[in-house]
């Protein structure tokens, strides 16, 4: 178990952090070593719906449109809803203010996951990771 270890408000931050990496340091142990990322599988689907946001992409399972269309409309706070002429999902807004979403549409698959809806998902880049991960993006 881990000492348990309070700092007040007028400690500086750099030596709080310093002591926290001497703590990390001593405590030996395993290394974290990130996982390659779950994509749902339905991502690979030719069908799948893919809507361009600022470093990544949101994906929709077309084929389950109809049935989560509600809970993605709602949790996205109308970014995303149904267009007949797109014949699924599509966004509210021009290409170039929906790319900029990418905060709410985070908050759209945190609320569609805990909702138990899995045809919605948020790919994001994140600089960095394939690297550490050894993953070909």
């Amino acid at each position: 178990s881990a000492p348990i270890e309070g700092y007040r408000k007028t400690d500086a931050p750099a030596m709080i952090a310093g002591h926290f990496a001497e703590l990390v340091a001593g405590a030996g142990g395993t290394k974290w070593k990130p996982r390659q990322p779950r994509v749902p599988k339905f991502v690979k689907n030719r069908s799948a719906t893919m809507l361009s946001v600022k470093n990544g992409r949101v994906w929709i399972d077309t084929a389950q449109w109809p049935q989560i269309r509600p809970a993605v409309e709602t949790h996205s706070g109308g970014l995303i809803v149904d267009r007949p002429a797109a014949a699924g999902p599509a966004p509210s807004l021009s290409s170039e203010e929906f790319a900029t979403k990418d905060s709410e549409l985070l908050a759209c698959d945190v609320e569609c996951r805990l909702a138990g809806i899995d045809g919605f998902y948020l790919e994001l880049d994140i600089p960095g990771l394939d690297d550490l991960i050894g993953h070909e993006g």
